[in-house]
C-alpha cells in the first residue's frame, strides 16, 4: 500500500513538473498582455525624458537639406524609448522562460546586432556618418549574425543552395535595416508600421508556440506604441538613426529565427516579407527611381511613398494613415495565409506578391 501510494506521489509530482515546464516555456496570454503593458508604459514615460536630453545637448534633427520636409527644429534620441524596454525584456526573460544555452544565444541575436547599430545610429545623428560606411558596418554585421544563426539552423531557405540561402540572408539583414531607416521619413510612419508589424510576427509566433520570437514582438510593439503618441503629426520627437536601425535589424534578426507555420514553401518565404510589405516597396521604390535618374542611392531625397502621397496633394496625417491601412492590409495576408489551406495560401501569396508589384509600379510613375 505504502508502495503504491510512492508511486502515485512520485507519478503526480512528474506530472506537475511536466505541467509547470510547460506554463514556464509558454507564457500565459496575462502574461504577453503584461509584457506588451509594461513596454508601453516605459516608453511613454521615457519619450519625455530623452527629448529634454536631446534638446538640452543639441541632438535634434534640423530643417537644413532640402529632403527634409519638416519645417521646426525636431529632437532626436526618441528610438531609446524602444531600445531599453526591449533590453530589458532580455534581462527578465530566463524569469519568462526556462533558462537554457539555446534562449541565451538566440537572445543575443536578437539583441546584440540591433543595440551595436543603434550605437552607430547615434553616432551617426550626433556627428553625421556617410552612407557609405553606414552600409559596410551594416554588410560587416549582417555576415557575422548570418553565420551564426546558420550555425543553429536559422537561414532563408528558398532554395536547394547553402551558398545561396546564406548570401539571400545577408542581403535579408542588411536590406530591412536600411529599408527601416529609409521609411522613418514622416512623422508616425516608420512607427505606426513598426506597431502593426511586430504584433502580426507577435501573433503568428505565438500561434506557432515559438514564445521567444513573440515575447519581443509584443515588447517592440508596446514600446511602438507608447513613443508613436509622441511621434504622430505633428512629432515632437524622431527615432533618429539609433531608433530606426535598431528596429530594422531586430526585426530583420527576428524573422529569420521566426519558423513560418505554412506548408507552401512559396508562401513560407513570402510570409516575411508581406510583414514588412510596406518599407521592402518604399525602398524598392527609391532604388529604382534613383538608379533611373542617375542619382546616388546614398544620398537623401523626397522620392520616398510619403513624399509621393504628400505631392499627390495628402496631409501628413492622411499620408500616414494611408501608409498604416497599407501595411495593415499585408499583415491581414500574412495571418490569413498562415490559417488556409497550401493551395490557398499558395493562391493568396501570389494575389499579395501581385498587388506588391501594382504598387511599386504605380509609386514610381507618380511624379515627384
Amino acid at each position: 500500500m505504502e508502495i503504491k501510494r510512492a508511486a502515485e506521489v512520485q507519478r503526480c509530482f512528474v506530472v506537475n513538473q511536466e505541467v509547470l515546464e510547460i506554463l514556464v516555456k509558454a507564457p500565459t496570454l496575462a502574461l504577453l498582455f503584461a509584457i506588451f503593458s509594461l513596454s508601453l508604459v516605459a516608453s511613454s514615460i521615457l519619450v519625455p525624458l530623452l527629448r529634454k536630453v536631446a534638446l538640452r545637448y543639441s541632438i535634434v534633427d534640423r530643417p537644413n537639406q532640402p529632403h527634409k520636409t519638416h519645417q521646426e527644429t525636431i529632437p532626436y534620441l526618441g528610438g531609446f524609448a524602444i531600445i531599453f524596454p526591449v533590453s530589458l525584456l532580455a534581462i527578465i526573460g530566463p524569469v519568462i522562460f526556462i533558462e537554457s544555452a539555446e534562449y541565451k544565444i538566440r537572445t543575443l541575436l536578437i539583441l546584440a546586432p540591433a543595440i551595436i547599430m543603434s550605437i552607430v545610429g547615434l553616432y551617426d545623428d550626433i556627428k553625421s556618418l556617410s552612407a557609405q560606411s553606414r552600409f559596410i558596418l551594416q554588410t560587416v554585421m549582417a555576415i557575422v549574425v548570418t553565420i551564426y544563426l546558420k550555425q543553429l539552423g536559422f537561414t532563408v531557405l528558398v532554395t536547394d543552395s547553402n551558398l545561396l540561402n546564406f548570401l539571400l540572408s545577408m542581403l535579408w539583414l542588411v536590406g530591412i535595416t536600411n529599408a527601416f531607416n529609409f521609411f522613418d521619413n514622416l512623422d508616425g510612419g516608420a512607427a505606426g508600421i513598426t506597431v502593426i508589424s511586430s504584433l502580426t510576427l507577435a501573433v503568428l509566433s505565438y500561434v506557432g508556440e515559438q514564445y521567444l520570437i513573440a515575447s519581443f514582438s509584443l515588447t517592440l510593439a508596446g514600446a511602438g506604441l507608447g513613443f508613436l503618441w509622441w511621434n504622430r503629426s505633428p512629432a515632437r520627437i524622431y527615432l533618429g538613426d539609433s531608433g530606426a536601425l535598431f528596429i530594422g535589424l531586430m526585426l530583420s534578426v527576428a524573422l529569420l529565427q521566426f519558423e513560418p507555420n505554412v506548408d507552401s514553401r512559396f508562401a513560407s518565404a513570402l510570409l516575411p516579407v508581406f510583414i514588412l510589405a510596406l518599407p521592402i516597396i518604399d525602398t524598392s521604390v527609391v532604388v529604382a527611381s534613383r538608379i533611373s535618374r542617375g542619382v546616388s542611392i546614398f544620398q537623401g531625397g523626397r522620392d520616398h511613398l510619403s513624399h509621393r502621397l504628400l505631392e499627390a496633394g495628402f496631409s501628413r496625417r492622411v499620408t500616414a494613415t494611408l501608409l498604416w491601412v497599407m501595411g495593415g492590409f499585408f499583415s491581414i495576408l500574412s495571418l490569413l495565409i498562415s490559417a488556409v489551406s497550401k493551395e490557398i495560401g499558395f493562391t493568396m501569396s501570389l494575389v499579395g506578391l501581385a498587388i506588391m508589384g501594382f504598387l511599386f509600379v504605380k509609386f514610381l510613375k507618380r511624379n515627384i
